[in-house]
């Protein structure tokens, strides 16, 4: 799914605005891991974001799928198990569109 049209770009930030989607999205990202070094590079399993988060599986696979149907997740199966991981390249098009189309600095840069 190519970012970003209006579409695109409405389908994510209404993937986002859900506290729960947001609090699986932060936790696929750490891995289940304070470390900084593994941000971004880790999957996890349906089963293993449950146990943590403290959700029923049918609520979490729920709230998977509308993060994958925006394009933030890939999916990954080995035998009966899903494993998810954000996709970065999505989620780096996503801030990019939005600081271009509404004229944000860049980091670092002061008005």
């Amino acid at each position: 799914m190519a970012c970003c049209t209006s579409e695109q770009l409405s389908l994510i930030a209404r993937a986002l605005s859900d506290p729960i989607r947001y609090q699986i999205l932060d936790l696929i990202a750490r891995g289940n891991s304070e470390d900084a070094a593994v941000c971004c590079t880790a999957e996890m399993c349906v089963c293993d974001i449950q146990e943590v988060l403290d959700l029923k599986q049918s609520k979490v696979s729920y709230h998977l799928k509308e993060l994958k149907n925006a394009g933030l997740l890939h999916e990954r199966k080995q035998g009966k198990w899903n494993y998810y991981s954000v996709n970065q390249s999505m989620l780096k098009a996503f801030c990019d569109e939005l600081s271009r189309r509404f004229h944000l600095p860049d980091e670092g840069v002061t008005p």
